[in-house]
């Protein structure tokens, strides 16, 4: 570039004229150039830079700040170990050959890098939760007087379409459930009315009557499966209403719930049964009676699969499908318990009862941290992503912060339903409380209640119909057995010892027990080949088979229990021994 000329001419105006040169000529299109000219020519144009250049003065950490340059994240071993998935009892060198072990060492090398990956992006997470403040001037105001029409005024356009109500005072009162997602919502109500929406759109997927008594509603794996616990049956419907099965093994149904990880449908019947139903092969897995009443309080732990049930004594019981007898009974309340909330992580677990009291509990200890007094009637309870607990007390929803941690002192949001509320569930990823009760459906906005932060590889809520599909088909390679269902999740690490001494016991009953006579007939051939000796030869030679066997491990036995020299194959006698 040529050096900037200014003229200043009468009338007093700058005029700047710039005047540009080629820095580096071309010497010509047709001229050849030489193969060291090239190779010099690709070394300073490729690397960017001469070798004197390189040597350059590292910025300090001030001019990095200036610069608008990220610092290095640094990880403590604390952040890594939450995301590590088992990199660490990889061991390379475990592989036999060398190409093994290199591709060992690559995986390893992926794993690690995924795990230091995932924990940064946590780190650089800035999305903050939100929360309803009252006014300054006013001292004197309280969050719980702030009412739903407040907040949808302060409140964002998207945010503000999220509060909604449907007055459907004729089938009432109704049972909702949201997706893992938290995008598509169904309704149930006592008179038959059944209806799927995708709450956030507002589209209706289908709408009908089935013409009696729905007890509880259910979404499966997908929004395209809906399970209803109706009069006598439960039934299991698609996204345009049509029905699929009916499932005459879950009878008088009161309330279902639904393992993700397990694909076990749950159904806690009125005559005190709990059935375990796999909707992946339509089979029953197991069925029992819990001999503690009718079951229509229930919910599960999202961390192990364990169901928790409340009672009418107080008690709230915790099941596994391998299991008859409840795993843990916890005296809860001193009167009937009306509703029961386990967090996402598993960690506490809110009860309420008779006894006007919501009571905060450790689920893995097993004991009490809080216990708070309620209005009169408080029945259903409800635990969000940022534990916020809401509470059901008769016509109106109480939602208080800071229970599990003893810092809640009134509730933060109080809302009127206007009619008597069944069912609470608090939507994934969203600021937002469903609320079914005698006048229909109301969505209640409870800003900080969800994570801000979405896990999309957890559940997505803007997934698309390729996305659904290819979900589904991983949920359904990943799936768990129910025999795996424990109280802690763990218990899979670990060798099962007393299965194993079990093991061992009936391996040595060789050395004590009488062997069984060998029976053995042989298969029937055509009549050609049928004969005597032949059919006997037969026999012999598998009966002797048989024997061999039985000795091997008989003596490979031994020699575990009693130690000595390798077990020997007994040596095949000849015809000619005898005559050595």
């Amino acid at each position: 570039m040529a050096p900037i000329k200014k003229t200043r001419p009468n009338d007093g105006v700058k005029k700047i004229s710039l005047a540009a040169t080629d820095v580096t000529p071309a010497r010509g299109v047709e001229e050849k150039m030489t193969w060291k000219e090239y190779k010099k020519m690709k070394k300073q144009i490729g690397n960017g830079m001469t070798s004197k250049s390189k040597k350059l003065k590292r910025p300090t950490p001030k001019e990095d700040e200036e610069s608008g340059k990220k610092k290095p994240v640094k990880l403590t071993k604390k952040q890594k170990e939450r995301h590590d998935t088992g990199a660490d009892v990889i061991d390379p060198s475990a592989m036999r050959s060398k190409l093994q072990q290199e591709k060992m060492k690559m995986t390893k090398e992926k794993f690690e890098k995924r795990i230091e990956a995932t924990a940064k992006a946590e780190k650089y997470r800035v999305e903050n939760v939100g929360f309803v403040a009252p006014d300054d001037e006013d001292d004197n105001s309280l969050t719980y007087s702030i009412r739903q029409k407040d907040i949808v005024k302060a409140v964002d356009l998207a945010a503000a379409t999220k509060h909604f109500e449907l007055k459907l005072p004729r089938f009432g009162p109704y049972h909702i459930d949201y997706t893992d997602n938290g995008r598509h919502l169904v309704i149930g109500g006592r008179k038959g009315h059944l209806a799927a929406i995708d709450w956030q759109t507002k589209r209706l997927h289908f709408e009908q009557n089935v013409m009696e008594k729905v007890s509880d509603v259910k979404f499966l794996h997908t929004e395209n499966f809906i399970a209803v616990a109706q009069k006598n049956y439960t039934y299991v419907y698609d996204n345009i209403g049509t029905e699929l099965h009916c499932l005459k093994t879950m009878y008088d149904t009161a309330r279902l719930e639904f393992l993700p990880r397990h694909f076990l449908l749950v159904g806690a019947s009125r005559n005190s049964f709990l059935n375990y139903v796999d909707v992946s092969v339509g089979k029953q897995i197991a069925s029992f009676a819990t001999k503690s009443g009718t079951l229509d309080v229930m919910c599960q732990n999202p961390a192990n699969a364990i169901i928790h049930t409340g009672h009418t004594n107080g008690t709230v019981s915790l099941w596994s499908p391998n299991s008859k007898e409840p795993l843990v009974k916890v005296l809860t309340h001193l009167s009937a318990v009306q509703g029961v909330a386990v967090d996402d992580q598993g960690n506490y677990m809110a009860t309420t009862g008779l006894d006007r009291k919501c009571r905060i509990w450790d689920v893995r200890m097993f004991r009490q941290l809080h216990a708070y007094s309620l209005p009169f009637g408080a029945a259903n309870v409800a635990i969000s992503q940022k534990l916020d607990v809401a509470c059901a007390v008769g016509n109106h929803v109480q939602v208080f912060r800071g229970m599990h941690n003893g810092t809640c002192k009134e509730p933060y949001l109080v809302h009127n339903c206007g009619g008597v509320v069944t069912d609470l569930k608090f939507v994934p990823w969203e600021d937002v409380l469903g609320i079914g009760h005698a006048h229909g459906f109301t969505s209640m906005l409870v800003p900080g209640a969800g994570d801000p932060n979405v896990d999309t590889f957890r559940s997505n809520p803007y997934e698309t119909k390729s996305q659904r599909k290819e979900r589904e088909i991983k949920q359904l390679l990943d799936k768990i057995q129910p025999d795996l269902i424990s109280l802690d999740p763990d218990d899979i690490n670990k060798v099962n010892e007393g299965l194993l001494e079990l093991e061992e016991e009936e391996r040595k009953k060789i050395l004590y027990i009488r062997p069984m006579s060998v029976q053995y007939t042989p298969r029937h051939k055509m009549r050609s080949k049928k004969s005597g000796w032949k059919m006997e030869a037969r026999k012999n030679t598998v009966k002797n088979q048989i024997r061999l066997e039985r000795n091997m491990e008989k003596g490979a036995v031994e020699k575990e229990v009693f130690g000595g020299n390798e077990v020997q194959e007994p040596k095949k006698k000849h015809i000619l021994d005898r005559l050595k």
